[in-house]
């Protein structure tokens, strides 16, 4: 990563696949990562160092991306959730990222 960390970067890899029957626009930015209660931004910025479409990708319905998403937080952090937002001002929906028993 050609950026440093404040703390560490947490590079969350996901799939994004369009369910609907128009373009939709993908940002990076637009994704929260939840650790510990708190609330983290994507970095832009780091995510465009990863070499892929995570800043800004445009996905045809039907199609997917495969994106990886970077986070400064706190060294040893342990995230908890994503949630993840088609837009800046939609609620979003929280995905799990530990197991449960």
């Amino acid at each position: 990563m050609q950026k440093k960390a404040q703390g560490e970067w947490a590079v969350l890899s996901m799939t994004v696949t369009n369910i609907g029957d128009k373009p939709q626009t993908f940002f990076a930015e637009n994704q929260k990562l939840i650790a510990g209660g708190k609330t983290f931004s994507a970095d832009s910025t780091a995510s465009m160092y990863l070499g892929n479409d995570a800043l800004m990708a445009e996905i045809n319905p039907g199609n997917k991306v495969d994106v990886q998403v970077a986070f400064d937080v706190p060294v040893g952090t342990e995230p908890d959730q994503v949630k993840l937002h088609d837009s800046a001002f939609s609620g979003g929906v929280a995905v799990n990222l530990r197991r449960t028993s």
